[in-house]
């Protein structure tokens, strides 16, 4: 086995909600349900991406968000190789087509590729696809989860 790719959700994973300044806010009165202005950026897996980078393709699957706000805000463009948003290709995780579509993209097959996400449902679909996939749970652990894959991967 020869890890080529390695696709990555956004939500949960590269981007991760403040819960703590989200409890600051509401100390303060009611807060605003716009989730999004409390994402920020997971900065020890962002880290560990870019240090993947230069082996491995990268690519992410978003399931809601936009391009260009992400892009705008976070520059994620700069992280990854491929960004795949269900808005743009009509279907979402787990739906089995956008997971084959990105790794036709990549030219890699599902054998070659890692899949993190924070979602079990679209873990489980990836991997009955034949991807590698690793559950997000917190970023100490999948960040071992990679590097335990990419050790077996030589």
């Amino acid at each position: 086995m020869t890890i080529r790719a390695i696709l990555l959700d956004i939500g949960g994973v590269i981007l991760l909600f403040d819960q703590a300044q989200y409890e600051r806010d509401a100390q303060h009165g009611p807060v605003i349900p716009d989730f999004k202005r409390y994402e920020r950026l997971n900065e020890a897996f962002v880290h560990f991406v870019r240090q993947l980078r230069p082996y491995y393709q990268t690519a992410t699957i978003c399931n809601g968000g936009s391009r260009e706000a992400l892009n705008r805000k976070f520059r994620l463009n700069e992280l990854v190789d491929l960004m795949v948003f269900d808005e743009e290709e009509g279907i979402s995780k787990p739906d089995a087509r956008i997971y084959q579509r990105t790794l036709l993209r990549l030219e890699v097959q599902a054998e070659e590729a890692i899949f993190v996400d924070d979602k079990e449902c679209n873990v489980e679909a990836a991997r009955q696809l034949g991807l590698h996939a690793i559950h997000f749970r917190d970023t100490e652990q999948a960040i071992s989860s990679i590097q335990a894959l990419l050790s077996l991967s030589t």
